[in-house]
């Protein structure tokens, strides 16, 4: 198997918020595209697994994704061990991407950070010949290096190293995002627990989906296009044409 573009999220919904633009530009390039989920979200203040699951099938069918896993890392609990940086190997061998996108490696979220860093370590032990892995079905897996490490950006700023620009497939994206309703205020899921739903939290706040919008604005305008998400690369960043990276048109 070999996935183009794998985002790897702490949480089912986390590259839906974050990223979900630049999944969908891509996927309209013709590149493979995948996410790894690494818990089920099971300590979300609202909602039920039932419903996240649904919601997560939901928003996959959105992005047209070609590969979605999750590895049921307890959630609030993800662990810097040797078990779950394996796991995490695993699955690059598995899917064998090319750029490999991960949590910011500072957030609000303790789990986020983790992940960020789960994901950083396992792209490098992912090329080493001496570790050894196996596959599903106990078939030795081949080393694979991404090529390119890239951190999206979600609760805390970060000064962008690259803006992507997704101005053609942003109502899509919102498409990705409101297939979460549980999280959000005024919408309800089948099944939902209505007890949780009283219960606020940052995602169910007014004007959360609205700051979502007014980020990507943001981004937009930095680079001259409608709308953009960011994103941190701990190296520089190289091109072949340097007429790929003008997005401005008005100087």
């Amino acid at each position: 198997m070999n996935i183009d573009l794998l985002a790897i999220a702490a949480h089912p919904d986390d590259v839906e918020l974050a990223c979900a633009g630049t999944m969908l530009m891509n996927k309209r390039a013709g590149k493979r595209t995948g996410i790894l989920d690494f818990t089920r979200g099971e300590l979300s203040t609202r909602g039920t697994l039932e419903t996240r699951a649904r919601e997560t099938e939901a928003a996959t069918k959105i992005l047209q994704l070609d590969y979605r896993a999750n590895l049921e890392m307890p959630d609030a609990n993800i662990e810097l061990s040797q078990e779950n940086l394996r796991k995490v190997i695993v699955q690059i061998r598995k899917t064998r991407p090319t750029i490999l996108l991960a949590p910011s490696r500072e957030e609000r979220h303790p789990d986020h950070e983790a992940a960020a860093e789960l994901a950083r370590r396992a792209a490098f032990y992912a090329g080493l010949v001496k570790i050894e892995t196996k596959d599903e079905a106990g078939n030795p897996q081949e080393p694979h290096r991404p090529l390119l490490l890239l951190h999206y950006l979600q609760g805390h700023h970060v000064e962008s190293t690259i803006i992507v620009d997704i101005t053609p497939v942003f109502e899509e994206r919102m498409k990705a995002v409101d297939a979460y309703a549980s999280q959000f205020d005024g919408n309800r899921m089948p099944g939902d627990d209505l007890s949780n739903r009283k219960r606020e939290t940052v995602l169910s706040q007014p004007g959360f989906v609205d700051g979502i919008r007014a980020r990507a604005a943001y981004y937009g305008r930095r680079i001259g296009t409608r709308y953009a998400e960011p994103f941190w690369s701990p190296e520089p960043l190289g091109t072949r044409d340097v007429f790929s990276l003008v997005t401005k048109t008005i100087a």
